[in-house]
């Protein structure tokens, strides 16, 4: 979902290279696809693991084939409980949300979809591909009448399909992002977070949809690049150059901290993310994956608020030079 402070639309746009997993055959690309597997397997859904000296969240991957629609658990309903009505018929839009039948726009909870605003259009394509793979045939019930500030409904919703009676209770979000049709959020439910991250590491290592394409990740060291993501849901890798702050951790990427994109995280939100019992300055040199929407604070910035949109993906840490301790940032307000 995005947040409704910064674009009206939702989606992300994307023009740089992907960083992991893009592909196997190139140089470098062998160790990253292992390190997206590794991730995967670490722990079972919702699990935390200490890993690197860091503690992570982690995902397992789905045990279904890519074709297959994996049921939910019967202990945890993703899709927000209901009944299985008829539902709506869906069909993707370019504004970020599912077109109903019925004339109202639904954006599912745990999904951010790309828009039109993505200036590559193959995203565009991929994407509404692999969301038809996941609508044609089905309906979507949504599980909240609740009204997002566009007008649009906002939540949980569940995939009904009648030709595939173990698939009535699937989880919206979770199928989208498993076939690719867009980027896991960690919004809602832990446990169901968690099982939409594990879907989405089963789509990249597939290179399913938009993981098909170099564009689907933001290098978090390209300063012009993560500034045209400003008001944008953007899922971005990059090594942590310095860290610094006081009341807020600072975690920046580029040499130059007036203009390079930064990870904004108040004290209690770093505990409760990487654990309190990690010092900040251990991430510096470690690879880094982020997402969320990019805010401008001075420069362009995310502020990490739920568990599993810092992931420290890779254990090598990177020897740096010494650095001068960050001054106090224009951002810290």
């Amino acid at each position: 979902m995005i947040g409704p402070a910064f674009n009206p639309e939702g989606g992300c746009r994307y023009r740089c290279r992907m960083t992991l997993g893009h592909s196997s055959a190139r140089a470098g690309g062998r160790s990253h696809t292992h390190s997206l597997r590794a991730l995967a397997r670490l722990l079972a859904v919702g699990g935390l693991a200490l890993a690197g000296g860091l503690i992570l969240e982690t995902i397992s991957p789905a045990a279904a084939r890519p074709a297959q629609r994996a049921a939910v658990p019967a202990a945890t309903d993703c899709a927000g409980g209901g009944t299985d009505a008829a539902g709506s018929v869906a069909r993707w839009s370019d504004a970020g949300a599912l077109a109903l039948a019925d004339g109202r726009s639904l954006a599912p909870e745990g999904v951010a979809l790309p828009t039109r605003l993505s200036p590559d259009p193959q995203m565009l394509a991929v994407a509404a591909d692999a969301a038809a793979s996941v609508l044609d045939g089905c309906a979507v019930t949504p599980a909240t009448a609740t009204l997002d500030r566009h007008g649009r409904l906002a939540g949980t919703a569940r995939l009904v399909c009648p030709a595939a009676g173990d698939a009535r209770r699937e989880d919206l979000a979770t199928a989208l992002v498993r076939a690719g049709a867009g980027y896991a959020t960690a919004e809602g439910d832990t446990f169901c977070a968690a099982q939409r991250l594990s879907a989405e590491a089963e789509a990249r290592i597939a290179r399913r949809g938009i993981w098909s394409l170099a564009s689907a990740v933001a290098p978090a060291g390209d300063e012009k690049a993560m500034a045209e993501r400003r008001g944008l849901f953007s899922v971005t890798e990059g090594t942590v150059l310095a860290v610094g702050g006081r009341d807020r951790i600072f975690l920046n990427f580029g040499a130059s901290w007036k203009q390079d994109f930064t990870v904004m995280l108040t004290r209690e939100d770093f505990a409760t993310i990487l654990g309190d019992r990690l010092d900040p300055a251990i991430l510096r040199g470690a690879l880094i994956q982020v997402r969320g929407v990019v805010r401008e604070e001075g420069g362009p910035a995310m502020a990490p608020r739920r568990r599993g949109e810092v992931l420290r993906i890779e254990g090598k840490v990177e020897n740096l030079p010494d650095a001068q301790a960050l001054p106090s940032r224009r951002r810290e307000r």
